[in-house]
């Protein structure tokens, strides 16, 4: 195809080349494309961007509302009627071979990545296949792939034995899409709700030096927590766990000292027990508005 290539011309046959992938998203070894159907659809998205009536921008919009498309089409349906760990298999397994299917889309409009999306500053090919993903997927199946997700970090928080590596595969896409917030929001939610029946259960279970200790440490593993899942920095994810984990443990203790009229001489030497810089922090944090209420309000800004 020489000289200038219209829109129209040039969509049509990389839109063959995406559709001959997409049977990789059925696990269908067939989709992968030979080394001239990579070469002849490089090109043809490469000649469309540099000519002089380029089309950037619209191969952009076009290689995303296409992989969303495929994932309507073919992975929204497979996820249909599935519960708990049934639908977790198969999310796992149509996010792997959407991922492995993305490694050849991307590799025709790899230009975009090199040169348009830096200067634009839009998500990279793979950031906008990841919210092509989820962002419908999210759409059908909020509660379902919210309550799965949850259930497997709850599990891993109590040490029950996880498979860290499909956790953390779908929680990385997540985190690579425009549907992060949501997800982040939900997980600190369900945070704040997991320590705040705990804090019922260690403020009877322990002894007050005991209880801020734990405190203490559990907030040190929530912030690694929190990066990890939520791939977020040290920074942030230090505020959401003193917002997520010290508020409600820290009410609790202040409630239980109030209950039992626990202060003067004793209280003084429980909190001296730990680090004045966590206190600080949590005193500023149930004092000065560490209801529930407040927190989330927090959490969410």
């Amino acid at each position: 195809m020489a000289g200038h290539i219209s829109f129209e011309d040039g969509w049509k046959i990389l839109e063959q080349g995406i559709v001959k992938c997409s049977k990789i998203l059925e696990g269908c070894p067939s989709g992968r494309p030979t080394v001239n159907e990579y070469m002849l659809n490089y090109d043809i998205a490469y000649r469309m961007a540099v000519q002089k009536d380029q089309y950037c921008q619209e191969l952009y919009d076009g290689y995303k509302a296409t992989l969303a498309d495929c994932v309507r089409a073919m992975v929204l349906p497979s996820l249909m009627h599935k519960r708990d760990d049934c639908f977790l298999r198969e999310l796992v397994k149509m996010w792997s071979n959407y991922c492995a299917m993305v490694r050849f889309i991307c590799g025709f409009f790899s230009y975009l990545d090199r040169c348009f999306v830096p200067h634009k500053r839009l998500p990279s090919l793979e950031d906008a296949a990841a919210t092509s993903f989820f962002s419908p997927v999210f759409s059908y199946f909020n509660n379902e792939i919210s309550d799965v997700l949850l259930t497997l970090i709850r599990k891993e928080r109590d040490g029950c034995n996880v498979d860290m590596d499909v956790l953390m595969s779908i929680m990385h896409g997540i985190c690579r899409s425009e549907v992060k917030t949501t997800m982040k929001n939900a997980v600190i939610q369900d945070t704040y709700l997991y320590y705040t029946r705990k804090s019922y259960e260690w403020i009877v279970q322990y002894p007050l030096q005991d209880y801020l200790a734990k405190a203490q440490e559990t907030v040190e593993k929530e912030t690694e927590r929190l990066i990890h899942y939520l791939c977020i920095s040290k920074e942030e994810s230090s505020d959401l766990s003193l917002k997520a984990v010290s508020a409600p443990l820290m009410q609790a203790y202040e409630s239980y000292t109030k209950e039992k009229h626990i202060g003067g001489e004793v209280l003084l030497q429980t909190y001296k027990t730990v680090e004045e810089d966590l206190l600080d922090k949590c005193s500023r944090l149930t004092i000065e508005g560490g209801s529930y209420n407040s927190s989330l309000s927090h959490m969410e800004k």
